[in-house]
């Protein structure tokens, strides 16, 4: 199978999401904002494959290789598209739990399919009402701690808007100077991704965003997508000179969205990466269930 990998483009985002809407779990690794904004650092190729309908990714990050296919993967080909590709022999990192399992229903006989599970990869869901709301007695240490904050501060919650895009983008460049941003490599990537989306944040489908105000500073912000009934959020930072800031922009920009966008069910706070500090607090916000992802292995018989 010949195909011309090249990067990304944002003439693209239509067309690719539109495939990545075809999947049947739809997972934020996959998403155009992230695939396009990580794209330089993490050396991502990306290959439309005409005759299987189909996009085909690889990367040159450390650790990560041949990415999922992006497209429609309800079929019976599998075992063809995919010798046709890679040969006898594959290793896909990424590959979404319904991907990976039609694969070995679909290739049962004819390959030996084996599954490595990541936890660091897995995708946190949650009832997005509930963190709207964080009613009830579960969330009252977070609904103290916001309640406090407001009491605190004179605050606003805005929208990601073009009015404040510049603002945002110092707040960025402060929150990394602030956090040493430069002694991480990984932090380092996350910057320039955000720093690409916010300087072309029109050129990109169905992002949203919002802030947190103090006075006349910016103090919080987060970067989401919209994806039908689920909300993903990519990106959130907050001022630690100010308690409980990340609970407020979290909860705000969740109670509006719900309040702009009523088919809105699921909120996507995406992965832990293994980092326990960051896991324990995704797990205090009572997870309702996950999107996992895993390492497959194929070799054909």
């Amino acid at each position: 199978m010949n195909l011309e990998f090249h990067d990304i483009t944002l003439d693209e985002a239509p067309h690719y999401l539109e495939h990545w809407n075809m999947c049947a779990q739809r997972t934020s690794d996959y998403c155009f904002p992230i695939i396009w904004s990580l794209g330089p650092d993490y050396g991502t190729k990306i290959a439309y494959d005409e005759e299987n309908d189909l996009y085909w990714l690889h990367q040159r990050k450390e650790g990560l290789n041949d990415l999922a296919p992006v497209g429609r993967w309800e079929r019976d080909d599998w075992p063809r598209i995919l010798r046709a590709h890679y040969g006898d022999e594959i290793e896909i990192d990424l590959v979404p739990e319904t991907l990976a399992e039609i694969w070995t229903r679909e290739l049962e006989g004819c390959a030996k399919v084996e599954t490595t599970d990541d936890r660091g990869t897995w995708e946190y869901l949650y009832d997005i009402h509930a963190l709207a709301t964080l009613a009830g007695n579960k969330y009252m240490k977070k609904r103290n701690r916001v309640n406090q904050f407001r009491k605190n501060y004179d605050y606003v919650y805005e929208p990601l808007t073009d009015a404040i895009l510049d603002e945002i983008i110092e707040f960025q460049q402060s929150w990394c100077q602030i956090n040493n941003c430069g002694q991480s490599e990984g932090l380092v990537e996350e910057d320039h991704a955000i720093h690409r989306i916010l300087h072309h944040w029109h050129d990109i489908p169905n992002l949203c965003g919002g802030a947190i105000r103090v006075g006349k500073k910016i103090e919080a912000y987060t970067v989401g997508e919209l994806a039908g009934n689920m909300l993903v959020v990519h990106y959130e930072k907050a001022s630690l000179e100010y308690g409980a800031a990340y609970q407020v922009i979290n909860k705000e920009f969740l109670s509006h969205m719900v309040a702009e966008h009523p088919e809105l069910e699921i909120v996507n706070r995406e992965e832990d990466m293994n980092d326990e500090g960051l896991r324990a607090a995704k797990m205090s916000y009572l997870p309702t269930g996950f999107l996992k992802e895993c390492r497959v292995n194929i070799r054909f018989i």
